[in-house]
């Protein structure tokens, strides 16, 4: 009987163990690649610069002109989301920049904390670097709201007009965090062994309202997922996203034309529970809400959203409200 009952632990011991195997077999680790000189050679459209923190990539036509859009992307996907507005900018002639943010895309995966101190040191580097000396016309999307935000309440004498797009930022956030966070391996390779981060890829589609006419969205981000250091990246962006209230109040107070675009069916940042904050911290805000549109509506709604954007806001002039 003794015997029995140690033959039948030890098998119980094995299955657990058996079970726990098959369970950690399917952890899925996406970061296959580096993004080294090689790498960066393999790249036929785009251009690098090496910045402080590391090599940015980003596209820029039109230098020329004298009107500049400077289009800085969210929280994950990187640069080549601005594709119609980037190319409905070119089109009308106007100098565009879009630039893929440390982190993200084909741009170095540094091992810094990943907050906006960084992105809005990159960005005025990458405008000094490329001799950018005109005012701008900034665009913000998702957590990119965040960037724009913190480069605008630092110089907003560079900025011509400041435009979100469903843009963070503006949610309530309890006092009382450490900024920047740290992030350690451990903390890495839980995430990695998340359903998030396993099907992160597909996520991306319930960014949509509608997502039929985005098919192969999700397989080109998977792409982006191959790069080491990119959950990293996110991880620490995350973390070090404090309160923007100051930032805001300061950017209402600078005088600098602010627009807000949002999508009507926008689930991943909801208007409804950041519209108050937002009138409160930038009165003087105009703000587009577009149907039929989700997180993305300049993509859902291209023709409404560039129509907006270039006939009323980028062609015209707007008197600065006194402090």
């Amino acid at each position: 009987m003794v015997r029995y009952l140690l033959v039948a632990v030890v098998s119980s011991m094995l299955l657990i163990g058996c079970s726990q195997s098959k369970k950690e077999s399917t952890v899925v680790d996406y970061e296959t690649l580096v993004k080294d000189d090689a790498f960066r050679n393999s790249i036929s459209e785009g251009k690098f610069i090496k910045l402080s923190a590391g090599h940015t990539y980003y596209t820029y036509d039109n230098p020329d002109a004298d009107t500049v859009l400077v289009m800085v992307h969210g929280f994950s996907v990187p640069s080549y989301i601005w594709d119609s507005t980037y190319n409905a900018a070119i089109a009308r002639g106007y100098a565009a920049l879009r630039y893929d943010v440390y982190g993200r895309g084909y741009s170095d995966n540094p091992d810094v904390a990943y907050d906006a101190a960084l992105y809005a040191g990159q960005l005025q580097e990458l405008l000094d670097s490329l001799h950018i000396d005109n005012k701008i016309n900034l665009l913000g999307l998702s957590y990119g709201g965040r960037i724009i935000s913190a480069f605008a309440f630092q110089y907003p004498d560079r900025i011509q007009n400041l435009i979100y797009v469903d843009p963070a930022g503006f949610e309530t956030v309890t006092p009382g965090g450490e900024y920047p966070a740290m992030v350690s391996e451990e903390d890495v390779a839980a995430f990695k062994a998340t359903d998030g981060y396993k099907y992160m890829a597909k996520g991306q589609l319930t960014d949509f309202y509608d997502s039929i006419s985005f098919v192969g969205w999700d397989k080109k981000y998977e792409e982006m997922m191959k790069f080491k250091g990119f959950a990293r990246a996110l991880l620490s962006t995350r973390r070090s996203s404090p309160s923007m209230e100051n930032e805001h109040k300061a950017i209402a107070a600078s005088g600098i034309p602010v627009f807000c675009f949002w999508g009507e069916h926008d689930t991943v940042v909801r208007l409804d529970e950041v519209k108050a904050n937002l009138y409160e911290r930038i009165p003087n805000v105009e703000l587009f809400v577009l149907p039929d549109a989700g997180h993305l509506p300049h993509m859902e709604q291209t023709a409404m959203f560039n129509s907006i954007l270039f006939d009323q806001i980028i062609c015209c002039e707007h008197p600065q409200v006194k402090p």
